[in-house]
């Protein structure tokens, strides 16, 4: 049996997955606590007990310092309990953690974020999880069983229309060959993105086709480091609007703005333990 991976005390492994961060793991069982995903060039099968998150496959050194990275709770000050007894000060957090405890902001390549997110919007988590496992399988590095890595930019910047329609990407299929062909052509630096001041960053993801406030949001929080941002969907926005305004209705400027100045550079982890509190508990 895999020795737990260190310092993963904490992180609930299916509250974390089942986040909408990520879109390449699949449970292996209803118990949910054991999962496969595709982290970069390897596959991963982790499971979760008392002591915290094991590291299944591929059990070595290289492996187990990338999973933790993964799973953030490198740097510690990025460690779920740390950050979850800072937002403990919030009153209305205080009270949704017994139910959301355990949610690791994930450290995940940002050109696979990139193109998720563009792939998800006006989309449901199944057929975004076909459409990248599509991509996958038609222009990734092969792995084992059928499996691939995410493609590179130059592949997906040089890919047919017709291939890109088998992953039934619609409307979206030109955004992705687009902005594919920015990163491959250099003229798109994520690594500098992560570099920027929050806002610098945010604007540069905004002049990308295909990229709205959501999708930019997810890309600066989930791929790019930056922790003070704050995606807003459906789940989120109703969220904020009940349990800090009373039901009323909020502008989604006033709710960013509202983030920024309640959380401020932990606005990030707040929005995971709201949406995954208003999915569980906010359906009507």
């Amino acid at each position: 049996m895999a020795t737990p991976l260190a310092n993963t005390a904490g992180v609930d492994l299916g509250r974390t997955l089942d986040s909408g961060q990520a879109f390449r793991w699949r449970w292996d069982d209803g118990t949910r606590r054991t999962a496969t995903g595709v982290v970069g060039r390897r596959i991963v099968r982790l499971a979760q007990d008392a002591r915290g998150i094991r590291l299944l496959s591929p059990d070595t050194p290289d492996a187990r310092d990338a999973m933790r990275r993964y799973l953030g709770v490198i740097p510690r000050r990025a460690h779920p309990r740390r950050v979850e007894a800072t937002l403990a000060a919030d009153p209305v957090l205080a009270r949704l953690l017994s139910h959301t405890a355990g949610i690791s902001l994930l450290s995940q390549d940002p050109w696979e974020v990139l193109i998720s997110f563009i792939i998800s919007q006006n989309n449901n988590i199944p057929k975004i999880m076909r459409s990248i496992d599509g991509l996958s399988r038609a222009l990734g590095e092969p792995l084992a069983g059928g499996v691939a890595a995410f493609p590179a930019p130059e592949r997906l910047a040089a890919a047919s229309w017709r291939t890109l329609a088998a992953c039934s990407l619609g409307y979206r299929a030109r955004y992705v060959r687009s902005v594919a062909r920015l990163v491959a052509d250099g003229r798109l630096d994520l690594a500098a993105l992560s570099r920027m001041d929050h806002a610098a960053a945010r604007e540069a993801l905004l002049d990308l086709p295909g990229v709205g406030e959501k999708v930019g949001d997810c890309v600066l929080l989930f791929g790019l480091g930056h922790r003070a941002a704050f995606p807003i969907d459906v789940w989120v926005r109703r969220a904020v609007e009940r349990l800090y305004f009373r039901g009323r209705p909020r502008r989604l400027r006033d709710i960013q703005a509202f983030a920024r100045e309640r959380f401020g550079p932990l606005a990030g982890h707040a929005q995971q333990h709201l949406f995954a509190y208003a999915r569980a508990r906010l359906c009507a």
